[in-house]
């Protein structure tokens, strides 16, 4: 699990909210005819210093996914679906396509603990010694001891509340975990339902089942750290499911690589998900050849990740080039634990499930805005780009690469480009909702002025030194317009421009260097593209018919990997 790599495109761009947003029964049929028609696990492309692809956790949100819009489904897409629901013992007729369930003649073992039981195919029996879904005893006790392990950590300590009961299913009342060969169509594990009703206490909560892998041979991690995170990850999952699983996709898979953290600090996998820290030299806030960086799989070159792609929407699902950043936005659910504490964090996912339906963002804001927090969504956001930044905020900032910024524009001038790194693509002007873009300015010496039509908040961080401490300074709006002037000694300012809209806007805006004559007036249709200044901008048309279909086709053709 330490490569980052390439997800399937496919996949998660239909896990996109845009994508959401389109044919449900075209997304979710799409994704499971093209699951399991290859193993990333069996070729060997998963070993260290490889830049191939690997498995992910994506299958969990997809099945959320489909129950939620179970009913726009054709009868077609919930045959293929209907298998994947299904605990892997009932002996259906057909199971899902690349995975075989236990087949009816066999003798399924069990090992209980005392809230699990764990289902899986015993290797010493003779008869199921070629078995792709055979699993040792051995190997079992010890997924058994840290799914308690687990269960305590996020139960017991921090006060979730245990999944819902399925009563005599699987068994007994246990929460019920079943080990198939589950790596040779990619995926570590993942959570589904085979509930026809709500239970629990909140009005969309279901009782789940986990399925893992039956012995994480082939994975990037050693065998027992896979399987440890795995759990973590996928039983908060599980938790989740009790609450209210609609909430957006992003959300959920972000609290989860987050809880991986709380129960194995030490294992640090889904460092993966935010890129690798490099140490910006020239302080031009991006990554050049040449810079040292932490090389976390040992392959030569510095992956990206979600740190790289500041200005995709904080409910982005798989827009960024490697597919991967809504789990490396666990680093928003780490800020809000580090800055307020982990209950927040419980008592946001209480508010989401006290309220049917997706309602992540209110469910945020209302839960910042209560004592003793006293913030709020907006605030929080902004304050949560500034220590993408000032990383050092961070109780774990030593791991993380600082995010992506704008060009460095140096002598003091502000020059126009809107493509002006590999993250910031060629936009028509608008900032997308809950993203942050960075411009930065060498040398600044004059007094600095923005203006914006939306929901913006601005501050400066101020450095005397390239790499030196960060001094904040917010700049008040007043009609959408502030200004900065440069202190002296004043080496490099970054602006940190957040739109905190909770839902799509027409946020844009301009920075210009208070010299030069000023721009036309914004638009949120057209890009600014006076010189000596910069058009803050995001996706905005990605989902044209053009580009639909291009992203289509590619999606199609690498597809290779599910979580």
């Amino acid at each position: 699990m330490k490569l980052p790599i390439c997800l399937s495109i496919l996949m998660t761009f239909f896990l996109s909210n845009h994508a959401y947003a389109q044919n449900p029964d075209q997304i979710v049929s799409s994704f499971f005819q093209k699951l399991g028609t290859s193993s990333t696990i069996a070729t060997g492309a998963l070993q260290k210093g490889s830049v191939q692809v690997k498995p992910t956790r994506e299958l969990t949100p997809m099945l959320m996914f489909a129950k939620t819009n179970w009913h726009s489904l054709s009868s077609q897409t919930q045959a293929s679906v209907s298998p994947w629901f299904a605990r892997p013992d009932n002996n259906i007729g057909s199971p899902p396509t690349g995975v075989n369930f236990y087949g009816s003649t066999q003798v399924i073992s069990t090992v209980a603990t005392t809230h699990f039981i764990f289902h899986y195919l015993n290797a010493a029996t003779p008869a199921y010694s070629a078995d792709s879904n055979r699993a040792t005893t051995a190997f079992v006790n010890q997924l058994a001891t840290e799914a308690e392990a687990v269960w305590v950590q996020e139960i017991g300590t921090m006060g979730y509340n245990a999944p819902p009961s399925d009563g005599s299913l699987g068994g007994d009342a246990k929460y019920d975990i079943y080990l198939l060969n589950t790596g040779a169509v990619g995926i570590y594990g993942y959570v589904t339902s085979d509930a026809t009703v709500a239970s629990g206490p909140y009005p969309l909560g279901r009782f789940s089942h986990m399925i893992v892998d039956n012995d994480f041979n082939g994975f990037p991690q050693a065998p027992l750290e896979a399987a440890k995170v795995t759990l973590a990850h996928e039983f908060f999952h599980s938790i989740q499911f009790g609450y209210d699983p609609t909430e957006f996709s992003a959300f959920l898979e972000s609290l989860s690589t987050w809880m991986e953290d709380k129960v194995y600090s030490t294992i640090k996998d889904n460092l993966q998900y935010i890129g690798e820290p490099f140490v910006d030299s020239n302080g031009d806030g991006q990554y050049n050849s040449g810079e040292t960086f932490t090389d976390h799989n040992g392959n030569g070159l510095r992956e990206s990740g979600s740190q790289d792609y500041p200005e995709l929407h904080l409910d982005s699902f798989g827009l960024s080039p490697n597919g991967l950043e809504q789990y490396g936005r666990f680093m928003w659910i780490r800020y809000l634990s580090d800055k307020f504490g982990d209950v927040l964090i419980r008592n946001i996912l209480t508010a989401t499930g006290v309220t049917g339906g997706n309602n992540t963002y209110a469910a945020i804001d209302a839960a910042l805005q209560a004592a003793p927090y006293n913030s709020s969504l907006a605030a929080a956001f902004h304050e949560f780009g500034i220590w993408n930044i000032d990383i050092n905020q961070y109780q774990n900032g030593v791991d993380y690469p600082i995010a992506w910024g704008d060009r460095l524009f140096n002598n003091g001038a502000i020059n126009i480009s809107s493509d002006a790194t590999q993250s910031l693509r060629p936009f028509s002007g608008r900032q997308k909702h809950l993203s942050t873009i960075y411009e930065l300015v060498n040398a600044p010496n004059a007094t600095y002025a923005f203006t914006t039509n939306g929901t913006a908040k601005v501050s400066a961080l101020i450095q005397s030194s390239v790499g030196g401490a960060y001094t904040i300074q917010p700049i008040t709006l007043t009609g959408g317009q502030g200004t900065w002037s440069a202190p002296a000694g004043t080496t490099k300012v970054t602006f940190v421009i957040s739109n905190t809209s909770p839902t799509d806007d027409t946020m844009t805006w301009q920075l210009t260097d208070g010299v030069t004559a000023p721009l036309p007036a914004l638009s949120s249709a057209t890009s600014n593209t006076t010189t000596n200044s910069s058009s803050g901008s995001c996706i905005t048309n990605i989902f044209s018919p053009y580009i639909y279909g291009w992203l289509s086709m590619l999606l199609i053709l690498f597809i290779r990997r599910k979580k």
